[in-house]
């Protein structure tokens, strides 16, 4: 943890002294959540206005700078996210080596894996349309509670979000407002207890993967959100047992990123 020390030379409001220090916004947002921020020594998680001559004491969790490339050239680059860092902020680190990058999607900060950057505005518009169509396939391993039903399975049922709290509700049948979710899965290790599976996202909805797969009772490890506390509690990880670990590029006829179409890029996880 590394602490830095702020007298405040204008009025304003905490986030608005922290950015002036160099302090990420998402950062400013975990540290206010976690309460590691002191006003005159007191603790507070309240983004509130300080006066001229107060003492702001912030306390940063330090920031790893390094990252594994699996694959680069010209137009892209693929990279390894780890767990725990938010998108956006590992996206902060990617432009400290690569400057030109530009954001194509994002992982949830407790899930680990691939992401794709692209590194000049003509190869970003032709990612965002290949993910937009969804021609670029992205597979997921996933260490889950219990047995599956089937050995491989297209699943389909219907999600709606409640954005308030950051949670989404999963039902068996459609009505208004909620969006069909199909996740694809493949058992690939049981070990008596839990299931390793190989996971294809056919539609690409909010936390997806994680509450389809608790929705039929085989919920990701470690994930405090829709598994079961005893259950996580026993096998003790710090983060959901969800990687994306691997992309296989398609693009359009006569993209210029077509050279990469059947291109697969897999990352080694051992779970």
């Amino acid at each position: 943890m590394e602490l830095k020390s702020v007298t405040v030379e204008k009025q304003g409001l905490i986030s608005e002294i922290a950015l002036r220090q160099g302090i990420g916004f998402n950062q400013i947002k975990k540290i206010l959540r976690k309460k590691d921020v002191k006003v005159n020594g007191v603790r507070t998680n309240k983004d509130i206005c300080v006066n001229k001559g107060d003492k702001l004491d912030f306390y940063l969790e330090e920031v790893k700078k390094d990252f594994s490339v699996l694959y680069q050239d010209e137009n892209l680059i693929v990279c390894n996210k780890e767990q725990g860092i938010e998108s956006v902020d590992f996206y902060e680190m990617v432009k400290q080596k690569f400057p030109t990058a530009i954001f194509t999607h994002r992982l949830d900060r407790n899930t680990g894996g691939l992401i794709i950057f692209a590194l000049n505005a003509t190869a970003y518009d032709e990612l965002f349309k290949a993910l937009k169509q969804r021609t670029i396939e992205k597979y997921y391993l996933a260490k889950v509670y219990g047995k599956m039903p089937k050995q491989q399975q297209a699943l389909t049922a219907y999600c709606k979000k409640d954005a308030k709290n950051s949670f989404v509700k999963v039902y068996p049948d459609y009505k208004a407002g909620r969006l069909k979710i199909v996740t694809e899965y493949k058992v690939l290790n049981f070990d008596g207890e839990n299931s390793l599976l190989e996971v294809k996202l056919v539609t690409g909805r909010t936390h997806q993967i994680r509450c389809h797969l608790a929705f039929v009772g085989n919920f990701i490890l470690g994930d405090g959100k829709y598994g079961k506390e005893e259950i996580n509690k026993k096998y003790k990880y710090k983060y959901q047992q969800l990687f994306a670990y691997k992309i296989i590029f398609n693009f359009e006829r006569n993209s210029m990123l077509e050279y990469l179409n059947g291109k697969e890029i897999k990352l080694q996880i051992g779970l």
